[in-house]
């Protein structure tokens, strides 16, 4: 019986706690004037001011296929809290400051 109740405790208090971050940030409207400052800070070394990543003399991916789109931010948020690969996880950062990173990538880094 015991068993029972401590399941639904765990999955409460922690099980899926990514999800429930990466569903938080998604539901916030983010700043691109704002996040032009957080993607300076934290992004352009590896990604370039341009976003093109490798292809502009960066050591990260190139994020314009990201450019307008949206149906990915819940990977790409996935990866700025975990990091992937050479990248190193930012779950430092705020979630005002990731959907404003976001609001970036989409309305202003590749023009």
């Amino acid at each position: 019986m015991r068993w029972i109740w401590l399941v639904p405790m765990v999955v409460a208090c922690g099980g899926g706690s990514e999800g429930t971050r990466s569903d938080a940030i998604l539901a916030l409207d983010g700043d691109a004037t704002a996040g032009a400052t957080v993607y300076s800070d934290n992004c352009a070394l590896c990604h370039a001011a341009s976003g093109l990543g490798v292809n502009d003399g960066g050591t990260g991916a190139d994020l314009s296929e990201a450019a307008g789109e949206t149906s990915e931010d819940a990977e790409f948020i996935e990866y700025i809290l975990n990091g992937e690969g050479d990248m190193p996880a930012f779950a430092d950062l705020t979630d005002q400051e990731i959907a404003d990173v976001l609001a970036y990538i989409h309305d202003g880094l590749i023009q």
